[in-house]
């Protein structure tokens, strides 16, 4: 009895010694740019993405950060290096609108959009409280921008912060305008509305958020039609389940709870079958005439459409995923499966996908703002799936990078200083060894990327792809994702 109680002890403790060097052992920090922010660029092929086209070599002046004189017979200071681009193409950094980030995407996540070309991101989610042991809060998101634009570290900038996710279904609405008004105090700059706010709540929120400044953003409630949510004033709407659930002849019984009966793949089945083309051309016209925005998402729906798939399975680049996360990513898909069991399961999530393709094409060709976004946990490699996915749905390839770069900083209101090669703008930059305008492909063909003028070489660029996967695997992270969970306000949400 005493040697099993000795070794109880000896296992408990050391149990806990490993969980305590987890806690203590110190974060990592990501490679780092070069540490000057001014340099001339020379033979460089301009992508002018407001036009989508590809202008004559030349050279780019950048100082302290900023493009101050762009002309083939520009010559800099003595002081100022010369950065020879070789006649590759010059683009705007990409943004990826919709993100995620949590305490430790400084080790797991944000120097993944670094090696990826993503310049900026808008992060959906705020924290519940003021402050969380997993999720990114926005103090942490406004320090790391800082951070990032003063090269120390590697990081996009955030350029929009959502608030944490409205989704009670009992949130009375003055409850729910009560909220809107500690987030704003909290510095957030939109409220995110989810799947099941009630009708009353999100209607006083689309109020309240008009007279202080922050519009809604998010899903579509199921309990809201399309048509009142952009009345109302959304801003923007993400995933491509959007115009798929909304252009369904039977959506008000849907919207209703009266289809709930019906098995998921009957449901999905039918969604497809029964497309009712005026209602989206309808709803097109009003998002375009309210200027909102639509963020599809389609890798998503992908994965929805490949969760069977033992490629998809399989993708090599899912070692970039910490082992929690790559656990939860792989659940996430074999519940899917589940919820659309068999061929049968599997074709009509295929067709649900297609399907959503589609009606983005239409939604672009009718006018509808378009922007690229993710909601993945290898946000900077699926970010290019992401404009392969729009391309296949009917946008060009110059027009999907307009919406990865100008179109975005537009939305986020900042095209005076990002979203294009331009003087006066901020020097976030991508130089890709072959014209993205030619094959949207080419978007992964990164040869440097500067942000705020330092610059990150293909070296250093593979020097942060070897840093996110080497903390993927550390212990150390995985510990500090466990006990962040485990004492966050958030698991109390989800």
């Amino acid at each position: 009895m005493k040697r099993c109680v000795r070794y109880l002890v000896v296992t408990l403790s050391c149990l806990l010694a490993v969980i305590t060097l987890g806690v203590v052992w110190p974060r990592a920090r990501a490679p780092l740019p070069d540490s000057i922010d001014s340099r001339l660029i020379v033979n460089a092929r301009i992508l002018d993405v407001a036009n989508g086209k590809t202008l004559p070599p030349t050279r780019v002046l950048i100082e302290r950060g900023v493009i101050t004189a762009i002309g083939d017979g520009l010559e800099a200071d003595s002081s100022i290096p010369l950065l020879d681009a070789g006649g590759r193409y010059l683009s705007p950094g990409f943004w990826d609108m919709h993100t995620h980030a949590l305490q430790l995407s400084p080790q797991l996540h944000l120097p993944l959009f670094v090696a990826n070309g993503v310049t900026g991101v808008r992060d959906m989610m705020g924290c519940p409280e003021s402050e969380d042991s997993l999720l990114a809060c926005s103090g942490d998101k406004r320090a790391w921008t800082k951070a990032a634009a003063a090269g120390t570290m590697s990081s996009p900038r955030f350029v929009e912060l959502a608030s944490f996710y409205f989704d009670n279904p009992e949130m009375a609405p003055d409850q729910a305008a009560a909220l809107a008004t500690t987030y704003h105090e909290r510095g957030v700059d939109t409220l995110k509305v989810y799947n099941r706010v009630a009708k009353p709540a999100y209607l006083r929120l689309a109020a309240e958020g008009r007279r202080i400044g922050m519009p809604l953003v998010g899903h579509l409630p199921k309990a809201v039609d399309l048509n009142e949510a952009v009345t109302a004033g959304q801003r923007s709407f993400e995933h491509a389940h959007l115009f798929v659930r909304h252009c369904f002849k039977d959506a008000a019984a849907w919207r209703s709870g009266a289809l709930d009966g019906e098995s998921p793949t009957r449901l999905a089945e039918r969604m497809v079958a029964e497309y009712d083309r005026a209602a989206c051309d309808k709803v097109f016209s009003l998002l375009r005439a309210n200027g909102s925005w639509f963020v599809p998402t389609h890798v998503t729906r992908e994965e929805d459409a490949r969760a069977a798939d033992p490629d998809f399975l399989a993708d090599p680049r899912l070692e970039y995923l910490d082992p929690l996360s790559r656990w939860a990513y792989r659940d996430d898909l074999k519940a899917t499966s589940a919820r659309y069991p068999g061929v049968e399961g599997r074709a009509a999530l295929r067709k649900y996908f297609d399907h959503g393709l589609a009606l983005t094409g239409a939604a672009h060709r009718a006018g509808v703002q378009i922007l690229v976004g993710t909601d993945t946990g290898i946000g900077g490699f699926r970010y290019h799936d992401e404009m392969a996915w729009l391309v296949r749905a009917g946008m060009s390839p110059a027009a999907v990078v307009r919406a990865a770069t100008l179109d975005a900083a537009r939305y986020a209101q900042a095209d005076d200083r990002f979203g294009s090669i331009a003087v006066g703008k901020v020097a976030d930059v991508v130089l890709l060894e072959a014209n993205p305008f030619e094959a949207i492909a080419n978007t992964r063909r990164i040869w440097a990327v500067l942000l705020g003028g330092r610059l990150y070489d293909r070296d250093r660029l593979d020097s942060l792809l070897r840093f996110t996967r080497d903390q993927a695997a550390s212990p150390a992270n995985w510990i500090k994702l466990v006990l962040g969970f485990l004492t966050s306000p958030t698991s109390k949400e989800l």
